[in-house]
């Protein structure tokens, strides 16, 4: 039998050199350079685009509005590029083609739809009533806004950068094929926490409504507490990207002269991407910026709010937050709560007293232990040094040390409660006060007197009305317990002078932060100051803040 030769097995690219592995590598590789090429020359062309059509426009506008929707739809789809959430509806409207964009989940579709579509898209109908004259009133916007739709709100836009800012806060754009114009339509309803009782400055007596996140609220908690036309409102936009709405509020006939121009020069000059907090303005907007002492009063209550603008005080408040400031911010007012009107004037006097007793307890007391045990005991009865004597022999540390260790256990116990849930917080309290009372104490760790003094220190700043202030008297214990444990007494009147000299230089808004106290000019602030007068006696504003009409109440209703 005669065997077959088989013909020897070669590899394709032996016979054909471009169908090799290598070459095909090498092509795929060119292929991937061409498509990323290709996808950058598309991204230029589609700039060279766009830069073509903001050739007309100002250096201030991303475009102008043309008279052919389609265009106008193309620019707004490269605005909103890669933005899910923006809707587009085209439609019908009176023989023309019409387009509405508005940002989904924050307009109220079910409004565009019974006061904008339905009666656009009505007038194509043969029961239009207005067929005779359907193209006089298509000539414009206004004419629109004025025969057809059933919005309660509309302004006509001519500028794209209002449109687009009309968008990106909830209202809906209206655009007709012919028309080189806009209509802002508002339909603004989106997510929001309801108006609920102020965590901050819960009161006994009187409101407790407090502001929430939205500004339009904000705005309306505050209108709806009085009728008086001179009471404005302002509103600004800060931050480059978020474009946050700032509402600037004084009662116009009441307000110093040049205070609204100079809170708004301040706000003008703030130059940030974002704004999320009230917090952030207060501290472009301070004179002092390094100061521990809260320079403007923060608060979350309509009717402080209004108490203030009828003293001739200027209110900001910030879309996104419920803190609403106050300014101009003195020692007085930081010192007044709302409860103080709601109870006896003798009352609430002896209580004004007593917080700025605290205040100063609050700041000066474990340095006047420390000074007076480490330095001074000769000072104490016998009796009472002999006592204190046999509880520091107890201790392995020095007073300071002592003083300092409790210090930080209290401010760490202070934050793991703020930072903690509510259900848990309860828990760290227990736990802190175990740890502190008793677990400290009976290791020989802290002599119990001291934790007495840290205890009536702590109590003491927590009746403070504010919390920034309670902030601010809480950090100065720190420098005043290294002065004590120094130079003593001296230290400490050293601290009192300091912080004394370092308050009467502090200005808000060029109103002196605690000089009124020394002022004989304002004594007259006296009868609502340190201590409160009644009602009927408080006849004039606070001289301090410059109010037009000092007048609170005539010579009529006394």
């Amino acid at each position: 039998m005669k065997r077959l030769k088989c013909s020897k097995i070669r590899k394709l690219s032996a016979d054909r050199p471009e169908a090799s592995v290598q070459l095909a590598k090498k092509e795929l590789n060119k292929l991937q350079q061409m498509t990323s090429q290709s996808i950058s020359v598309s991204d230029e062309i589609e700039q060279i685009v766009a830069d073509l059509r903001r050739v007309a426009a100002p250096s201030s506008e991303p475009f102008v509005f043309t008279k052919k929707l389609k265009e106008n739809r193309e620019l707004l789809g490269a605005i909103f590029k890669d933005c899910g959430d923006i809707e587009f509806r085209n439609f019908d409207a009176g023989g023309k083609k019409a387009l509405i964009v508005y940002l989904e989940g924050m307009a109220d579709t079910s409004n565009l739809e019974r006061n904008v579509i339905k009666p656009l898209m009505s007038q194509t109908g043969p029961d239009n009533p207005n067929t005779g004259n359907l193209a006089e009133i298509f000539a414009t916007m206004k004419s629109i806004s004025e025969h057809i739709l059933g919005a309660s709100s509309v302004s006509v836009l001519t500028k794209a950068s209002a449109a687009i800012d009309a968008v990106m806060t909830g209202n809906a754009l209206l655009l007709m094929d012919g028309l080189s114009e806009g209509l802002s339509i508002s339909a603004v309803k989106y997510v929001k926490r309801d108006i609920g009782e102020a965590n901050n400055e819960h009161i006994l007596r009187g409101p407790n409504e407090a502001f929430n996140e939205g500004l339009p609220d904000n705005i309306v908690l505050v209108r709806r507490r009085s009728r008086d036309t001179n009471l404005k409102v302002q509103i600004l936009k800060i931050g480059e990207r978020t474009k946050t709405s700032v509402a600037v509020l004084y009662v116009a006939n009441l307000v110093k002269p040049g205070l609204v121009q100079e809170v708004e020069r301040r706000l003008g000059l703030i130059k940030t991407d974002k704004i999320l907090a009230s917090a952030k303005i207060e501290e472009f907007i301070v004179d002092h910026p390094w100061s521990p002492f809260p320079q403007l009063q923060t608060t979350e209550r309509p009717d402080k709010v209004l108490a203030a603008l009828y003293e001739g005080r200027v209110g900001i408040i910030v879309d996104g937050t419920p803190a609403t400031l106050l300014v101009p911010c003195t020692y007085n007012v930081m010192m007044q709560s709302p409860d103080d009107y709601t109870i006896q004037p003798v009352i609430s006097s002896l209580i004004r007293l007593t917080r700025n007793a605290a205040a100063f307890i609050a700041i000066y007391l474990p340095a006047i232990y420390v000074s007076v045990v480490s330095y001074h005991p000769g000072m104490l009865p016998t009796t009472m040094a002999i006592s204190i004597a046999e509880l520091r022999a107890r201790t392995p540390f020095p007073s300071f040390l002592e003083a300092f260790m409790m210090e930080v256990l209290l401010e760490v116990f202070q934050e793991a409660i703020v930072r903690l849930p509510l259900r848990l917080s309860g828990a760290a309290t227990m736990l802190g006060a175990f740890v502190v009372g008793t677990t400290v104490v009976q290791a020989g760790l802290i002599n119990p007197l001291l934790v007495v003094v840290v205890a009536i220190t702590a109590i003491s700043s927590y009746s403070m009305p504010s919390y920034p202030f309670n902030l601010a008297l809480r950090w100065l214990r720190i420098p005043m317990l290294m002065l004590a444990s120094i130079l003593g007494l001296y230290g400490v009147i050293i601290g009192i002078l300091a912080v004394t000299i370092h308050a009467c230089s502090l200005r808000s808004f060029g109103e002196s932060y605690i000089g009124g106290l020394f002022d004989i000019d304002l004594l007259s602030d006296w009868k609502d100051g340190i201590v409160r007068l009644p009602a009927k006696l408080l006849k004039e504003r606070p001289k301090e803040f410059g109010a037009k009409d000092l007048t609170r109440i005539g010579e009529e209703d006394g």
